[in-house]
């Protein structure tokens, strides 16, 4: 679960940053959609070290949407790719966004750390954790 969350976070930063194209994926490494009990399906709350606050929107298809406030920022699909969330952006020469999940703190939040480096700490809403 913690893995889609920062599957979100990725799909957020990817939205926000124009990459290089994405390289032809290795024979060996496949994305595989996630098994009905680790859905990433959900609602995600993500902040930036800059204090940036996103929302990123997972379907049970594995499609998301990010948004800033009430608007649009980008849109894609996310799966789960060597034990790190990655988020492809639909952006046309968007590179994907991998992240690798944190251990969970005591309020239900996670750190997300990107592949460069960049930490998002996540915190799935609760009516949707709820739902599950």
């Amino acid at each position: 679960m913690k893995k889609l969350i920062v599957l979100a976070s990725c799909v957020a930063l990817a939205a926000c940053s124009k990459g290089e194209a994405p390289a032809e994926p290795d024979a060996e490494v496949t994305a595989e959609a996630p098994a009905e009990e680790e859905s990433m399906a959900g609602t995600y709350d993500a902040t930036y070290p800059d204090g940036t606050k996103r929302t990123t929107t997972i379907d049970a298809d594995g499609n998301f949407v990010n948004y800033d406030g009430e608007t649009e920022v980008g849109r894609g699909t996310v799966a789960m790719v060597n034990d790190q969330t990655c988020f492809n952006s639909a952006e046309e020469g968007s590179a994907p966004v991998c992240y690798t999940d944190g251990e969970p703190a005591e309020d239900g939040s996670w750190v997300a750390t990107a592949d460069d480096g960049t930490e998002v700490t996540v915190m799935k809403r609760a009516e949707e954790a709820a739902a599950e």
